[in-house]
């Protein structure tokens, strides 16, 4: 079965934090959600120019960098999306920019009100 996003969040910021975090923890890690949704939509928009201008290193760079990100927090299923465009990357090869944008904007969308849920609990 299938984890939910807010499975997979939750289990990675219990790896961070344990899973019955004080209050500080919980400010701790509202402060890096707040931080990966602030960071990650201008490196969704290098990535998108990245994969419309067919420079496959630079490409492999960014994605791997932002799967990177999503890992770190949680975003299992951003994270595969980004490592599938890193992958494809590495063998020179640009994926479908309509494609793969489309599929992080779909992650993006159930992925961020988790976050954003997630964060306010540290508040």
């Amino acid at each position: 079965m299938e984890r939910s996003r807010e499975d997979e969040v939750r289990e990675r910021l219990a790896d961070i934090a344990g899973d019955d975090p004080g209050p500080g923890e919980r400010a701790l890690l509202g402060r890096l959600i707040r931080s990966f949704l602030d960071k990650n939509p201008g490196g969704v928009d290098r990535l998108a120019e990245l994969l419309r201008g067919g420079d496959p290193a630079a490409l492999r760079e960014q994605a791997h960098a932002l799967k990177g990100s999503a890992t770190n927090i949680g975003a299992d299923s951003l994270a595969r999306v980004f490592a599938e465009i890193e992958h494809s990357a590495r063998e020179g090869v640009v994926p479908d920019p309509d494609l793969m944008l489309g599929r992080v904007a779909g992650e993006q969308a159930l992925v961020y009100p988790v976050l954003e849920k997630i964060a306010a609990e540290g508040d």
